[in-house]
C-alpha cells in the first residue's frame, strides 16, 4: 500500500509534528547556547583590558 492509496492518517500527522517539535527545540537550544559561549568571550576581554 502506497501513499496515494490510502491517504495521510493520523499517525502519519503525528510523525511528522513530532519531527517538526523536537527539530524546532533542537535548533533553539543550539541557538541559545551559542548566544551564551559568546557573551561569556566577550566578558572575558572587557575584565582582560581592565587590569
Amino acid at each position: 500500500m502506497n501513499l496515494r492509496e490510502r491517504g495521510i492518517t493520523v499517525g502519519d500527522l503525528l510523525i511528522i509534528l513530532i519531527i517538526i517539535f523536537s527539530t524546532t527545540i533542537i535548533i533553539n537550544k543550539y541557538k541559545n547556547q551559542k548566544q551564551s559561549s559568546l557573551n561569556n568571550i566577550k566578558t572575558e576581554i572587557i575584565t582582560l583590558k581592565s587590569y
